[in-house]
């Protein structure tokens, strides 16, 4: 199957479900074969127009570029929105908790009432803990 330098293109690719790179990096044979064709070839023909199918490419992945980087200016503005967003919804938590009372939280004499009971408790470890039924205790919640 013989193919003709100037009229051959790379194919480009109908699926966009993943970005499209490059096929190959350009090598110096490849510039030294275009220029041994064009003086070789019929001498009628501009001797640039071998450069052609490598300037199409070229154009191709340029295109294919400047999609890619859209699509993470794309990206960069939704995680950015998101990133707003989500600061916002933090600082808001963070004013909720200076600003609201939360009178069911545990205080510095919750804490030392703990230790204390668990003091008693090692001094005396075969009591259980005394408890009446109607005694009401300071940790109970409502909800």
């Amino acid at each position: 199957m013989a193919h003709d330098g100037s009229s051959h293109r790379r194919a480009r690719s109908t699926s966009r479900s993943r970005p499209t790179t490059p096929l190959r990096p350009s090598s110096r044979s490849s510039f030294r074969d275009s220029a041994r064709n064009s003086v070789q070839g019929d001498s009628a023909s501009f001797p640039l127009n071998a450069f052609e199918p490598a300037f199409a490419e070229l154009s191709d992945s340029i295109a294919d570029l400047e999609a890619n980087m859209m699509h993470f200016q794309l990206m960069h503005e939704s995680l950015a929105r998101f990133s707003e967003s989500f600061a916002s919804f933090l600082y808001g938590l963070n004013m909720n908790a200076f600003c609201v009372d939360f009178p069911e939280g545990p205080i510095t004499e919750s804490f030392k009432r703990m230790k204390l009971k668990e003091e008693e408790q090692q001094q005396n470890p075969t009591r259980p803990p005394e408890r009446t039924a109607g005694e009401v205790d300071t940790e109970t919640t409502f909800m």
